[in-house]
């Protein structure tokens, strides 16, 4: 496998899923996530990564006008976080991002290619 490329796999969902669940569950998907993280680590293709909090300021046009809150249509998701891989292609990738917990409850992730600058 080449290492000479990052990947973000954004991970989106309404916030709401684990915040819902029972403790016990609760608990186990957030093993479910360490499990993953780790396996990701243990071959060596973790780069970083991290939950987001669900505070946002958002900054807008050529004003720069500021805004407290991050603002998506209703019924649709929100980023809780990033994770960094190291992969091969876009398509390996995607089969890395296949196993991240996030679509047990529903949630959604999109994978993009770090841009080299």
């Amino acid at each position: 496998m080449s290492e000479n490329k990052r990947f973000a796999i954004l991970v989106y969902g309404s916030g709401e899923g684990v915040a819902q669940l029972p403790e016990a569950e609760r608990q186990a998907h957030m093993q479910q996530w360490d499990n993953w993280v780790s396996k990701l680590q243990a071959d060596h293709i973790f780069a970083g990564g991290s939950p987001l909090l669900p505070v946002a300021r958002t900054i807008k046009g050529q004003e720069a006008k500021v805004s407290d809150g991050f603002f998506v249509p209703q019924n649709e998701y929100v980023i809780g976080g990033y994770i960094l891989i190291k992969a091969a292609s876009l398509d390996e990738a995607v089969e890395i991002a296949k196993g991240c917990p996030a679509f047990e409850l529903d949630g959604t992730v999109e994978i993009r290619e770090e841009m080299p600058m």
